[in-house]
């Protein structure tokens, strides 16, 4: 499969097909105010038709609704969220659909000791029933201070878990894939592999493809292609990058077409780990 040329401009009387669902990843930013996100969502013609949301950074409050369903409720969607532990209130994860939403599950992922700023890194996976066809999904927050064999790993049990299953598949959100070596995980030094490459080949390994071309301008303030999706079992129609005022990340968006592949249905159901 071909990435999607990264210059695909959006038009506000673009025509939807048939059968096909518009995806979103996009971190929130750790926003607390709902309208001003719906607000963005909407004023963007792409964010505005897109049916599937999948969100990082979410913020929440102890007893409070979380952001993702006070932005899926100004929406007319379904949420799911997963706070990434207790007592953390600007790290959730969640999933906003336009369909509903079933079968979520939490998936926690390798943790390194950063030494400052260590963070509980999970993925949110569930299913999501369009009218055509079940699409099972995953969304994930990776650690930044990492090298690209620890970040492989990191996202590694996900990458295998979403392989054994059948059926249209989706793995998405901020894997802050950098082009630096972490020294110690706390000095960034310039050289080592290329964190992007070695996820797109370990996808590509699994039958995942992207299409999003790469080196994309995903995270502005430092120019950097750090959030991504991938598929299997579904057929990419367009992608293109778009900006959310209030997020220091750029939107990632793309439309996948769910027409009838010679994949089978059935899945399997690991458990809580990866």
């Amino acid at each position: 499969m071909a990435a999607i040329p990264r210059h695909s401009p959006a038009n506000s009387e673009e025509l939807i097909p048939e059968r096909t669902l518009s995806v979103v990843s996009l971190n929130t930013a750790k926003e607390t105010n709902s309208e001003k996100i719906v607000y963005a969502l909407q004023s963007a013609p792409r964010l505005r038709q897109a049916d599937l949301f999948l969100l990082q950074e979410v913020a929440d409050e102890d007893g409070k609704t979380n952001v993702a369903e006070e932005v899926a409720r100004g929406l007319g969607y379904f949420a799911e969220f997963a706070a990434a532990a207790p007592g953390v209130h600007d790290q959730g994860l969640a999933i906003v659909s336009r369909y509903p939403i079933h079968d979520v599950q939490i998936r926690r992922l390798k943790r390194y000791d950063l030494g400052s700023r260590t963070r509980s890194r999970f993925a949110l996976a569930a299913t999501v029933s369009t009218p055509w066809r079940d699409l099972r999904l995953w969304n994930a927050h990776l650690d930044t201070r990492i090298n690209a064999a620890e970040r492989l790993e990191q996202i590694q049990c996900v990458i295998d878990e979403a392989a054994r299953h059948a059926g249209p598949r989706l793995i998405g959100g901020d894997f802050n894939t950098n082009d630096v070596y972490w020294f110690r995980n706390r000095l960034p030094l310039p050289g080592g592999p290329a964190h992007s490459g070695m996820i797109r080949r370990a996808m590509k390994q699994h039958g995942f493809e992207t299409p999003l071309a790469d080196a994309l301008n995903t995270f502005p303030v430092l120019r950097r292609h750090l959030d991504w999706i991938f598929v299997r079992g579904l057929r990419p129609l367009a992608a293109s990058v778009e900006p959310a005022a209030f997020s220091d990340h750029n939107a990632i968006w793309t439309r996948l077409s769910l027409e009838q592949s010679s994949e089978s249905h059935g899945h399997h159901a690991p458990g809580e780990r990866c």
